[in-house]
Order: structure tokens, then sequence, then C-alpha cells
């Protein structure tokens, strides 16, 4: 008996089956929408690597300049269909891939990977033909087949090899991604499975021969499992975010600090070049800085590098009043949990020659010390100073907003904070101010413990007892002691 192919507009979501106008291969490359395939290929790097900053680099737009070809979206097909993820180390996906370079034909290359021993994990050699598709529908599409798919590819199973119901199925996916939910899923996460592959594999690995890579990131055992979830999806399809989410799976370390106390931005990278001349090595306005609020690239004239790893910048009074609102607070997170980054677009590094390949996007998290009592943003004169952010604190917690804020309050500073950006910077603190710790940040508590404090800087080891609990006295709520509450104090002052 003849069984009749499922038309697909006609069945449940669940089912999957084959269109069979046009070859297996060309529906593959016709259903991997965005990525470039045989024909697209990075340009080899006219010089030596260019520069990095930080741990991480991803080139181009998306889907530009990555190496993905049929060959890439089978291995993947085989990897997905066994394991239900990128479950390949990078040298087995090239031995893979090499295999379908060489001219070995798709199904007998996913036959091979299904006949690997590792695959009788999740694919027994007792297997039931319904027992294949069952578990190869769970393994690439992550739901069971309707009674309309299971009998038409139970049937193909018996006709075919493994390795072509694998071809088939996966094909008829996503083939059908533009129509059917289950089948739109899967191709997401296959999609971004293929872009990391390609991303975020370590320069040792794709280049056994030493040549420069493409993209610079850290090794990567397996990163995480692409899921359904968009925001995952969207992390490794957008530049930005698929940076961050490199850095973060990678755990790479931040390598640049910024001391907004003083302005000046210090970022470690590789392969740093300096030219003759002063101040024309990096050029600050190709360098962007994340935080809070939009992106800010940074208007600060030209510096010299320090060495082949390392170069600063002292920010212009500009780039620091506009990072006040982005790079808030200390540590590595701005207010709402946002992290701190610095990227850079072609051309930051002066030396790198115009014919030169760079990577379109080079990033490194950033932490930052900020100084929550230097209220006003004045010089060290007076830096934590009674009179001025005492004051201001103390105005603040009371209702005092606008001039009523800042009049005769405020200390000199090229960056000075004006009354809204104080506001701002109270408001971001707050929680910091409250120094006994009582859930509460108020006046006649927190603020006035503060101030007794600025009018005694003595280190806390060297105070007595009596000026300890003179600071704290009927203004400590909470159950931290006085010199908890001192210390509290002392943290804000880094």
């Amino acid at each position: 008996m003849t069984t009749r192919i499922p038309d697909f507009q006609n069945l449940p979501s669940t089912t999957i089956a084959p269109q069979k106008r046009s070859s297996t291969l060309q529906r593959l490359r016709d259903a991997v929408i965005g990525f470039a395939l045989a024909a697209a290929f990075c340009s080899p790097l006219a010089n030596a690597a260019p520069p990095t900053i930080g741990g991480a680099t991803v080139s181009g737009e998306p889907y530009a300049n990555l190496r993905i070809t049929v060959n890439d979206i089978v291995t993947m097909i085989g990897s997905y269909a066994m394991h239900g993820a990128d479950a390949f180390s990078w040298d087995e996906y090239v031995f893979w891939r090499s295999r379908l370079q060489q001219g070995t034909a798709a199904a007998v290359v996913l036959q091979n990977i299904y006949d690997r021993p590792v695959s009788r994990a999740n694919f027994p050699s007792y297997f039931t033909n319904t027992e294949f598709v069952i578990q190869l529908y769970n393994m690439l599409l992550g739901v069971a087949p309707d009674s309309a798919a299971l009998p038409y590819w139970v049937n193909e199973a018996n006709f075919k090899t493994k390795g072509q119901v694998i071809l088939d199925l996966a094909n008829a996916a996503l083939s059908s991604a533009r129509t059917d939910p289950i089948a739109a899923r899967f191709k997401q996460r296959f999609d971004a499975a293929l872009v990391i592959k390609i991303e975020t594999d370590t320069a040792t690995e794709r280049n056994p021969a030493a040549t420069t890579p493409i993209v610079y990131n850290v090794s990567r055992p397996r990163l995480l499992t692409i899921s359904e979830d968009p925001a995952t999806y969207n992390a490794a399809l957008t530049p930005l975010a698929r940076l961050n989410w490199v850095i973060d799976q990678s755990a790479i370390a931040h390598s640049a600090t910024y001391d907004a106390v003083t302005g000046e931005l210090v970022v470690d990278g590789t392969e740093l070049v300096s030219l003759t001349g002063a101040n024309n090595d990096i050029d600050p306005s190709k360098l962007t800085l994340y935080g809070d609020g939009a992106p800010y690239a940074l208007t600060s004239g030209g510096v010299e590098i320090e060495s082949a790893t390392r170069f600063r910048i002292f920010l212009n009074a500009a780039d620091r009043r506009a990072l006040l609102t982005r790079l808030n607070r200390s540590g590595t997170a701005s207010r709402g949990s946002i992290a701190y980054l610095v990227t850079g677009s072609p051309g930051w590094s002066a030396a790198v020659d115009a014919a030169q390949a760079q990577p379109a996007l080079t990033g490194t998290r950033i932490s930052v010390k900020t100084s929550p009592l230097n209220i006003d943003a004045s010089f060290p004169a007076t830096y934590y100073d009674a009179a001025t952010d005492g004051v201001l604190l103390i105005r603040y917690l009371l209702g005092y907003r606008g001039a009523a804020l800042i009049t005769d309050a405020r200390g000199v500073s090229a960056t000075l904070r004006d009354a809204g950006e104080i506001e701002t910077h109270i408001a971001n603190h707050l929680t910091n101010f409250d120094v006994d710790g009582d859930g509460k940040t108020l006046a006649l508590t927190d603020g006035l413990m503060i101030l007794r404090r600025l009018l005694n800087p003595n280190t806390v080891a060297a105070m007595t007892v009596d000026e300890q609990s003179a600071i704290t006295a009927n203004a400590k709520r909470g159950s931290l002691t006085d010199v908890q509450v001192l210390q509290r104090i002392e943290a804000l002052k880094p």
C-alpha cells in the first residue's frame, strides 16, 4: 500500500511533512534565512591581527561576514537530531563538515552521525522505527508527532535510511517555518545555534595553522544551550546583545575601569600599535560607552597608548557629564542592572591600515568607581565635605529640590553637577545612604549621621568609643553597631 504524503496546510501544527518539488539541499539553502552561504566569505586580514578591546569581538551585523554554508547547516542538523542542541565540540563539528566538503552525501553523513556510539544515548539500537520517529521529533522539534505525521514518517523510515529521514524531516521543518509555530520555534533555535557556533569558538580551535581568526573569543565548551526563548534568540542575533551574551557565557573578565571622580577611563586590549606623533594612537570618537540610558559616543580628544595592551583617556567635561546618568554606580552594573560596556567601531585604533579588515564590534565590560558621597562632583579639596555634600544630602532628604537644594552648598569643579544631576545622583545611591541598615534613608537618622561623620574625618580605628557613639547618638536605627555604621559611611568614600 502506498502512503499518501500528508498535506501540511490541512494538518495540525505538529505535523511536519516534506515538500517534494525541489532537491533537499536546495530547500535547505532556501529555508535558513539571512545566512550568507557558500559565496559569502570574510576577506582575509591584510596584515597582523588587528587590535581588540577586551576578550570578545562580534564581526558585522547578525549574518554579515559569517561563513555559513549548506555543509554547516547539515552538520548542525546532525547535532540537533541526535541531541536536541549544539552538542558537537569544534573538532567534531569540523570533522563532519569536512566529510560534506569532500563530497559525501548529506544523508550519508547524517547516517554516520546516527551510527556513532554516543548517539545511542538518545537512540538505543533496539528502537523500532516508530520509537525512532517519536524520539527524532522530540530532539528536533520538542514535541511528539501527531496522529497524521507519525504513520507517514514511520513509513519513510521503513524504506529509507535513518540519515535520509533525518535530512527530510529537518528540511520539512525548516521549509514550514513561515506557517507552522512548532517549525518556526525549531528554526529560530537552529538559526541562533549556527550563528553562535561560528561566532564563539576560539582562534586556536578555528585556526590550527595559526592564521588570523575572524572572531576573537575565549574558549566555549558549550556556552548556553539555545532555547526557544526569544530573548536568547535575540541575544544570539543582535550584535550588541550577542556581544554581551558571549561575555556573560564565556565568563570574560572585565578589562576596563572608569573612575567617575577623576574621569579616567583605562582600557585593556591586544595588539595596540603606537603611531609617530602625539595624541593620535586612539580615536575616542570611535568608542561607545553603554550603561543606563542611550549609548554614548565619546567626544574626548585622541590619546596615546601606554603599551601594546593598555590605553587610558581622561574624559573631557562634556563626556563626564553625559556619563553621570549612565555609569552611575560603583561596580559593574548601572541602575536597572544594565552592564557597563565599552565598544569600539573600526578606526578606534588609528594604527590599523584602512585596507586591513577590522572587527565591527569589539567590547569589554567596565568596572566603574563612583563616589556616592562626593555628591556635587567637586574637586578633591571638597570631596566628602560637610558644608557641601553633607548639606546637600540633608536638604534632599528633607525634600528640597532645584535651586533650594544647591544654593551655597556646592564646591568647585569643571564638571560640577547641577541641581537635576545632584537629585539624580542621590536618588541613584539612596539605598547606599541607608547607613544604619533599617531599610529607610531619612534626614534625621542617616543624613544626620553622615553629616556628623564628615565633621569628624578621623579614621574609625583612631576614634574613641565616645567619638564613635557621638556620631550615632539618637540617630541610629536598626541593629548595626556604631562601628558598622561608620564602616558603611566609609564605604561611600571609595
